[in-house]
């Protein structure tokens, strides 16, 4: 694809590659999935999956059908879970492409017993059990009687059974253990066997990962692309994890003002001396929100700061010393030797690295790279 801008989304392949296997190899006998959902949190999935795939990773999740049946190309034997609802109608997809499918409730496992009819191949479910999220999931003793009732339907197979932790990346695991509690409850009415058993994600596979258990399988999300889920988990992890996504421009336009210049819209901000100011063809149609403006990029190996709001288009720069038009301007990440954190890009505007990550715009092309390379 023609590119003229020059702002770019870096990913480093062989980091996501290395921390997939370090977290592997700390959990041992578990299967390990990569969650890839929201087009690999922004990072591109079809790309991204195939590199993994390619490599030995045959374990993946994905939110919606439409993403299950999007990376199925390039990982054809792949395991690959569908995370959220699908509408029962649409269930054959799911059995004609031998995806692992979600059971989010009772009503919802009655329509796809009447829909599913017969196509000679058995529809996998994960069940999921409400533990204590309140989003999805069986959450009552007579819910789950139901279900496993309706579980007797030869044309259905329990591979999984698995829950979500809502609060494994705080400074405490109360709320981790009652939600297990409940789990264990809530699984005893269900007398169907399942082949995988799993409860870990990011957080939870880091701060249980030395503790023997009955769950057999892992997802792994935010930590497969170089974050810790939460400070506290960073702290307590042995798992050194790589930077995977860096944001990176350039410099299109420099000018030097003058003191009580006002610059932005609405005058939001005014020069306080005679001051360089760089424009960089960024804005939060590229994920880069108002709420940046304050933070400092490196430029130069030197941090300049955004200055007035963010456009949708462009983004302007105060600079101690005049830059150069193409001079790179790195946002957050690792690149030619420069670090920004992301962890402390997302703070700074009062978010998550997890939307970070998933607000870079489409129109902001994805380079990836191997041993510093670009690939592709």
């Amino acid at each position: 694809m023609f590119q003229d801008r020059p702002t770019y989304l870096k990913v480093n392949l062989d980091a996501v590659l290395e921390n997939y296997i370090n977290i592997k190899r700390t959990l041992g006998e578990k299967e390990v999935i990569a969650v890839v959902k929201a087009d690999a949190y922004g990072s591109g999935a079809k790309v991204l999956v195939k590199y993994l795939y390619d490599n030995g990773v045959k374990h993946f999740a994905v939110s919606s059908l439409e993403e299950g049946l999007e990376i199925k190309e390039v990982a054809p034997d792949a395991f690959i879970l569908v995370l959220g609802i699908i509408n029962p109608r649409n269930i054959t997809y799911a059995i004609e492409q031998n995806l692992s499918i979600t059971c989010p409730s009772k009503d919802w496992l009655e329509e796809v017993v009447e829909n599913i009819g017969e196509l000679g191949r058995k529809l996998k479910l994960h069940l999921k059990i409400d533990s204590g999220m309140s989003r999805i999931g069986i959450s009552s003793k007579e819910e789950a009687i139901a279900v496993n009732e309706l579980l007797n339907d030869d044309r259905l197979e329990l591979e999984g059974i698995f829950t979500h932790y809502s609060n494994s990346d705080a400074d405490n695991d109360e709320y981790d253990k009652y939600q297990r509690e409940r789990f264990t409850y809530l699984t005893s009415f269900i007398n169907h066997k399942a082949k995988y058993v799993h409860h870990e994600n990011s957080a939870a596979s880091m701060r249980y990962a030395k503790e023997n258990n009955n769950f057999n399988m892992a997802r792994v999300g935010i930590s497969l692309y170089g974050q810790y889920a939460s400070d506290e988990i960073a702290k307590i992890s042995d798992i050194k994890l790589r930077t995977v996504s860096s944001l990176i421009s350039e410099v299109s336009h420099v000018k030097e003002v003058a003191p009580g210049t006002k610059i932005g819209y609405a005058c939001s901000y005014e020069s306080k001396d005679s001051e360089y100011i760089a424009t960089v063809a960024i804005g939060y149609r590229d994920g880069l929100l108002r709420r940046s403006q304050g933070w400092s990029v490196l430029i130069n190996g030197e941090r300049c700061e955004i200055v007035g709001r963010v456009c949708m288009d462009q983004t302007m720069i105060r600079c101690p010393k005049k830059p150069s038009i193409g001079d790179e301007v790195l946002f957050y990440g690792e690149h030619n030797g420069q670090v920004l954190s992301v962890e402390e890009f997302a703070k700074y505007q009062n978010t998550i690295s997890y939307e970070i990550f998933c607000c870079i715009g489409q129109r902001v092309p994805r380079r990836y790279f191997v041993n510093d390379k670009e690939v592709g």
